[in-house]
């Protein structure tokens, strides 16, 4: 996760003078004309931007992570896959938003350091006025090891070293995510997601809201032999040393988000939501005497963490932004299995007063 991030922060210059020289022309932003009963929204907080097209540059790094943790011999080994960092522009209108990014090979050269992966990874963050959701569907093949501990580990240990030599990369594994979230803002007429996550409003003063829903999700695995180094297998319980797992889990969540404003535009936004589910597992471990099968139901713990800094304006928005989804759940007492997906992104966003009649036809068709 760290190495995502420092690599999306390399081009934070660029941002940096974005927020210096934003400033500069705010007088005249703030007094843009408002929408139509702007969007449902209490003008006094919250002033929509639909109505114009956000133009918007980005950075952008998706991640996604696996984690099988032994929890009474403190084992733990994580597994990456060697993302790219993309670059990207973007429009957004009315209802509608398109963003297209690029991974350029100067944000992309430790191949040879995390191996190779061949994914899709499609992450939709959807912010309504009244609803968040979240869908995310990914296939990834290619893994590196990102951390291992055992005990007596350390990175001078002769074990260590050849399972970082011999068993780091591990271009057999392969994972599939299927998944939806859906959350409900109570307070939707004072505060606003879009204004900090999808650049199409402008959040004047503080608020937050109260938020409530749930989520659906499945997730598989699937490798050519067990997940954990053969040279520590004895250090993991039997429930984490499989080579196959499918897993499906449905939950409630509950939550709360708030962006504080300073002087208008000076804006940070922290949401946090977290809940219980039913999660159902069959996993495939190898053994001396063939594969073995196994099924197991389990409670599942979910949470959400959303971030975002920067400033903010009726013309232009700059900031950063970190999404997370993580879920964990316990094949066995003391044998946890987690996995994550989530996103940091930088933009760079400027409005215009300006129609896109197709768009207009569109929506006047559909009764919007």
């Amino acid at each position: 996760m760290v190495h995502e991030l420092m690599r999306t922060l390399s081009v934070f210059p660029a941002v940096a003078l974005a927020v210096v020289l934003a400033p500069l022309n705010s007088a005249a932003q703030d007094t843009l004309r408002m929408p139509p009963g702007n969007g449902g929204f209490d003008s006094a907080y919250v002033i929509d931007c639909t109505h114009m097209l956000t133009t918007r540059f980005y950075v952008s790094s998706k991640f996604n992570a696996m984690n099988m943790r032994d929890q009474d011999i403190r084992s733990n080994v994580e597994y990456r896959p060697n993302t790219r960092t993309n670059l990207g522009l973007g429009a957004s209108y009315r209802a509608l938003t398109l963003n297209i990014g690029i991974g350029f090979p100067f944000l992309n050269s430790d191949d040879s350091l995390r191996g190779k992966t061949r994914y899709f990874d499609g992450q939709a963050n959807i912010y309504g006025r009244r609803w968040v959701i979240n869908l995310f569907a990914q296939s990834y093949r290619g893994y590196y090891i990102d951390r291992l501990s055992y005990p007596g580990s350390a990175a001078q240990d002769s074990t260590y070293l050849r399972i970082m030599d011999d068993e780091r990369l591990r271009p057999d594994m392969r994972q599939r995510n299927l998944g939806v979230s859906v959350m409900h803002i109570f307070g939707n007429k004072r505060f606003s997601y879009r204004a900090a996550f999808n650049q199409d409003a402008w959040q004047k003063r503080s608020a937050g809201s109260m938020l409530l829903g749930g989520n659906v999700v499945y997730q598989g695995l699937r490798a050519d032999h067990s997940t954990i180094p053969v040279a520590v297998d004895s250090l993991f319980s039997p429930a984490l040393r499989f080579r196959r797992i499918d897993q499906f889990e449905v939950g409630g969540l509950f939550g709360y988000a708030h962006t504080f404003v300073i002087a208008k535009h000076v804006f940070f936004s922290l949401s946090t939501s977290g809940g219980l589910g039913l999660a159902y597992s069959r996993s495939t471990t190898p053994s001396e005497e063939g594969d073995k099968l196994r099924d197991d139901w389990s409670l599942a713990v979910r949470t959400q963490a959303r971030v975002a800094m920067g400033y903010n304006s009726a013309r232009t928005y700059v900031g950063v932004q970190y999404v997370n989804e993580q879920s964990i759940t316990n094949l066995t007492p003391g044998a946890q299995y987690a996995w994550n997906v989530g996103n940091y992104r930088l933009f760079i966003t400027y409005r215009f007063k300006a129609r896109v009649k197709p768009v207009d036809a569109a929506m006047r068709w559909f009764g919007q």
